[in-house]
């Protein structure tokens, strides 16, 4: 750096402003007379000089000058490098952010967290010095479950905190680095979100005909305990957990249920004994589980297992696996009905047409306390059956229902409907304008030809 001493007229430092020695150093060396002409703003400039470059010599000075451009011109050196490797980072991160983007938008592979575990630091001891990388170190390590099957060890986690994660989540890992990418709400298990209808249930206990008494204790069994909690806890009554319903097939079972979560205004989740046998070991267990971790997150929540007998038979030595799988379910089954409480806004209503075959552990109290019969409909019930289902068709007054509920004999609920729709496609094959008798008693014939000439029912 060079000193450069000139002579100016004080007039021009008098016009001098901020703006002109911005980012210049300047010396003025003047009389005291001569302070007057500056402007305010270099007169309120102050300029201290070290006293010990004041006792320097010229050579000195030049000496020192030399060694501080040295040192900038190292300095600017090291500054452009440091750009220069900043430069490259930001160019590497934002690859590695472009390949981030690229993994997002792949096929994931859908894994379980099986467990977290804690990486002992000791084992990392053995690095020194220079060697030990910082930021290689976690301390969360996990092992998931592949839906293939597979279970594989991760030391490091992926881009999803591990503090987010917990055993059972279900997340997206990369099919090529297993690394999770993503967390997925639970959601997003199919078999489980089936058995939710999104629909809230219609169907109302006037829609149901021949069954006064066992809707009455329902309602006493499911409805009041979800509706006046507070006046079982008054009485200190214990209410049930869950209700048995059993009849031969198209008594109404599931048209009951479903008028129930209706009235409760409740999630209804709806499974199917051949749906929780499942092929793999500990699968059916776990949907188990899983439908009463929704009911719990739904609440209040009616769940109910049709054909129960798919699941809940008795208890044999079996030495195939197939037999043990079934048992398993049917365990974990009785393991969820005494681990909620009763109070609980969680109901279980239970189907089957095969009560005699069920476990004797399912029976028991405490389970599914109240039994049900659902018998096949008399006249009476018959007739108000036909009624309800062809109360919005354009009925002609000749049509005499007692005379067609005796002409049903042995019929069940659904055969009755199946007449009424049956008689409704005569008159418009017919050009009707309305259903007749002669109509209703033409269709009886058909769903009679169609009916099994015997019905095996066990009560």
């Amino acid at each position: 750096m060079s000193i450069k001493i000139k002579k100016c007229p004080i007039n021009l430092f008098g016009n001098m402003n901020t703006e002109m020695i911005a980012g210049t150093p300047v010396v003025l060396i003047m009389r005291p007379d001569q302070v007057e002409g500056l402007s305010p703003t270099v007169q309120n400039v102050e300029y201290e000089i070290d006293p010990e470059i004041l006792l320097m010599s010229a050579e000195d000075i030049n000496g020192r000058t030399k060694l501080l451009e040295n040192e900038i011109r190292i300095m600017r050196s090291e500054c452009a490098r440091l750009t220069h490797e900043v430069n490259n980072y930001r160019e590497k991160i934002k690859e590695n952010k472009e390949r981030i983007k690229v993994n997002r938008h792949l096929p994931y592979l859908v894994s379980n967290v099986v467990e977290l575990l804690d990486l002992d630091a000791s084992a990392t001891d053995e690095q020194e010095g220079a060697n030990i990388d910082e930021d290689a170190i976690k301390t969360k390590c996990t092992v998931i479950k592949t839906s293939t099957r597979a279970t594989y060890f991760l030391p490091m986690i992926g881009l999803v905190d591990a503090d987010t994660l917990k055993p059972g989540d279900l997340v997206g890992v990369n099919k090529d680095s297993y690394l999770i990418l993503e967390k997925l709400p639970p959601e997003y298990d199919s078999r489980v979100k089936a058995m939710e209808i999104d629909e809230r249930p219609t169907e109302k206990y006037s829609d149901i005909g021949g069954l006064d008494t066992q809707i009455q204790e329902l309602i006493e069994a499911i409805v009041l305990p979800m509706t006046h909690k507070e006046r079982f806890i008054t009485l200190g009554i214990q209410p049930s957990k869950g209700v048995l319903l059993y009849g031969p097939p198209g008594t109404g079972k599931t048209m009951m249920a479903r008028a129930v979560a209706a009235q409760t205004k409740s999630t209804f989740l709806k499974l199917a004994g051949p749906q929780l046998v499942q092929m793999f070991i500990g699968d059916g267990a776990k949907l188990v589980r899983d439908a009463f971790a929704l009911a719990k997150e739904k609440a209040p929540a009616i769940i109910f297992i049709d054909e129960l007998d798919a699941i809940g038979t008795k208890r044999f030595d079996s030495e195939k696996a197939g037999d043990r799988e079934v048992q398993r379910t049917m365990l974990e089954l009785l393991n969820q009905l005494d681990g909620f409480q009763p109070q609980a806004d969680i109901k279980v209503i239970a189907a089957t047409n095969r009560v005699d075959i069920l476990d004797p552990a399912l029976l028991r109290s405490g389970r599914l306390d109240r039994k049900i019969e659902l018998p096949l409909p008399n006249d009476l019930a018959r007739s108000r059956i036909m009624q309800i289902h062809s109360r919005k068709m354009n009925i002609d007054k000749s049509v005499n229902y007692d005379e067609l509920a005796r002409c049903t004999d042995d019929f069940n609920g659904a055969q009755c409907k199946a007449v009424v729709v049956e008689a409704g496609m005569i008159a418009l094959r017919n050009n009707a304008v309305q259903v007749k008798h002669e109509d209703f008693m033409e269709a009886i014939l058909e769903v009679q030809s169609k009916k099994k000439t015997a019905l095996e029912y066990y009560a």
